[in-house]
């Protein structure tokens, strides 16, 4: 079991240059959801304690009604939220039938200390988003 979980998260681009033990830490930490188009995962405003990294589908966000973005396939919503504690700062739902994985908060923590890898590759996403985010509100 544990290893085909494994070859499937290699598939996630975060993923995919971890180790074995590594990826245990990362299957530990997630579980696999198959949720349908309209779905709704994280709502605006909201205070949060999960991510979720897209497996296949893509993912829509939303900021105050407005399209902001897609996500997809390898990509990840509501990784702000856990790094920083504060409130979710857009509304993300399936905008077609998706399989995610969940990651909760309490695990994520470890998750980064096992493999800081991830928080490695997510730095520059991460990063650009939050430029995203300022440019957008100073007018």
């Amino acid at each position: 079991m544990a290893h085909s979980y494994h070859a499937h998260l290699t598939q996630v681009p975060l993923f995919s240059d971890l180790d074995s033990d590594d990826l245990d830490v990362v299957a530990k930490a997630t579980t696999e959801l198959d949720l349908k188009a309209g779905y709704t995962l994280i709502r605006e405003g909201e205070t949060a304690h999960e991510m979720f990294v897209v497996a296949s589908g893509t993912l829509e966000v939303s900021r105050g009604g407005e399209h902001v973005a897609d996500i997809g396939p390898g990509g990840f919503a509501g990784e702000m939220a856990l790094l920083t504690h504060a409130r979710r700062d857009a509304t993300v739902t399936a905008k077609t039938d998706v399989t995610v994985l969940h990651i909760d908060g309490r695990s994520f923590g470890g998750v980064l200390e096992e493999a800081p890898m991830i928080a490695v590759k997510m730095l520059p996403i991460v990063a650009s988003r939050v430029i995203d985010n300022s440019t957008e509100h100073t007018h």
